[in-house]
């Protein structure tokens, strides 16, 4: 029924597995089969996994979430330290954020601020010049504190 639907240019059809009668069909467009449930895939699926969680906890990266922003930035300048910090996405998080490092002192040499849905993910690298440990603490716990935000760590 497919085939004589398709003969008459009644439509197309698009498939990553299609019937053998339908593969050389003019209104057919066959794509590839990505073979998820194979040895390999599994494979290269666990493979893809792994690469992805340590370049989350080695840089902040994130690629193939369901569920949080794709982000990334360039590599974390010299004398400078990286903080992530998830938070609601509603206007002014940024700017709170912002205004946390500006009070202490610290300056922010590079930032990306991604969202997705009701969650904004924050990447921003500060200079260490003229710091210690404890100031990054302190301004990473007013930071945590702040009403939006769910998360904080310092990479």
């Amino acid at each position: 029924a497919m085939k004589t639907h398709l003969d008459n240019n009644d439509g197309k059809y698009i498939s990553d597995f299609p019937d053998d009668l339908l593969w050389n069909n003019a209104n057919s467009v066959i794509l590839p089969h990505l073979g998820a449930s194979t040895a390999e895939a599994e494979d290269a699926a666990a493979s893809m996994a792994a690469d992805t969680i340590r370049e989350f906890l080695e840089s902040g990266t994130i690629r193939n979430s369901v569920n949080f922003p794709a982000t990334s930035l360039p590599n974390r300048p010299e004398n400078s330290i990286r903080l992530a910090v998830v938070t609601l996405n509603k206007p002014g998080m940024l700017a709170h954020i912002s205004e946390a490092f500006a009070n202490n002192d610290l300056n922010i040499l590079q930032q990306i601020n991604q969202s997705r849905g009701d969650v904004a993910y924050n990447v921003v690298d500060v200079d260490t010049s003229g710091h210690n440990v404890v100031d990054f603490k302190t301004v990473q716990e007013k930071i945590t504190m702040l009403d939006g935000v769910l998360s904080s760590r310092v990479i």
